[in-house]
């Protein structure tokens, strides 16, 4: 079995205009791919992502020259003309021109939410037999998105999501699926680990990777035993010390994530949160 910790790498970091942050998935998605396989078309969609090599699906999207459907809600005129020239920065340092193909397959600006996710995938003609790669980062209603896409029947190979190691390994809780929240503490978004794995395991899916603080990866039962199941208590980052040798052994030198320097929770910030039943 593939112990995919050993295939941490960065490598696509700096073929954007801007550094964009990593956390060593570079190495981790093909590896997963390689072993699986990819579709005749290879495709992903992405949730919460303005750049074209932004930090989660680049390396599959390079690496197999995939068509995607991503977007953000911040997608803006700026990111446009960036992603203008990481494409053709992409194209100087590989010297391949196939990679032009990416100017025709840009983010999108695009509000998501439980309500048009349906409308939003039949608009973009997606057939659930031939996603590999889906992921979702919006540091907000992640959990009802992402089971709102599991419920509809869209199953991917692969399936990342953010989650939020402040609410701890055993709280099985979410962000209200409330456009209006606004929580004053900026470690209060996503859902913890506890209600993303509850809900991927009942949907047949296994956690075969533990991006430290940021995401977790399942994958379709039917593809875990190629793969080592992670020890959540050795990967799970809830405390200063983990987070630090994490980021000094992962991320880019001096990265800070937005959330670290804000106080840490306590019982009374997690009042408003969605606490879900078991099972």
């Amino acid at each position: 079995m593939i112990d995919l910790n050993k295939h941490r790498k960065n490598i696509y970091q700096n073929y954007g205009v801007r550094e964009c942050p990593y956390y060593g998935e570079d190495g981790v998605i093909p590896k997963i791919f390689d072993t699986i396989g990819v579709s005749q078309e290879p495709y992903c969609v992405e949730f919460g992502e303005l750049r074209v090599f932004g930090t989660t699906t680049r390396a599959y999207r390079i690496f197999y020259k995939a068509k995607s459907l991503y977007f953000s809600f911040s997608y803006d005129f700026r990111s446009f003309y960036l992603n203008i020239f990481d494409v053709f920065k992409l194209v100087y340092k590989t010297k391949n021109l196939s990679f032009l193909s990416f100017l025709f397959n840009f983010p999108f600006k695009q509000f998501a939410s439980t309500d048009n996710i349906e409308n939003i995938f039949k608009k973009a003609q997606i057939n659930k037999k031939e996603i590999d790669l889906l992921t979702i980062d919006l540091d907000s209603s992640d959990y009802y998105i992402a089971k709102k896409i599991l419920e509809l029947g869209y199953l991917p190979k692969l399936f990342i999501v953010e989650y939020n190691p402040s609410y701890g390994l055993q709280k099985n809780c979410t962000y209200p699926n409330d456009a209006d929240f606004s929580p004053s503490n900026p470690r209060i978004y996503g859902a913890s680990y506890k209600a993303m794995n509850n809900l991927f395991e009942s949907f047949g899916y296994s956690l075969c990777f533990v991006s430290g603080f940021c995401n977790l990866f399942y994958i379709r039962k039917e593809f875990s035993n190629f793969f080592c199941e992670p020890d959540i208590n050795k990967e799970f980052t809830d405390t200063p010390e983990k987070i630090n040798d994490y980021i000094n052994k992962f991320c880019q030198k001096d990265f800070v994530p937005s959330w670290l320097s804000a106080e840490e929770l306590v019982e009374a910030d997690l009042e408003d949160l969605d606490f879900l039943d078991i099972g």
